[in-house]
């Protein structure tokens, strides 16, 4: 989904589809940790950019799958 980086700026989240880039320091840590921030920021973007790349399967609970094996 995406790769972390450093730069002279300072760190940097890098969408692995385009050139989308979320800065760290560009949020405010009055609303949380800002990486955690930037990392849903990216996750928001890949999801709506990306749709087909970030469509994630739901994992089938554990009983379906005992079930599934009989």
């Amino acid at each position: 989904m995406y790769t972390i980086s450093k730069d002279p700026d300072g760190i940097v989240l890098l969408c692995n589809n385009c050139s989308h880039v979320e800065r760290i320091d560009l949020f405010d840590e009055t609303f949380g940790n800002r990486r955690t921030q930037a990392a849903q920021a990216m996750w928001n973007h890949s999801r709506l950019e990306h749709r087909a790349a970030s469509v994630r399967q739901p994992i089938p609970k554990a009983d379906a799958l005992v079930e599934h094996r009989h």
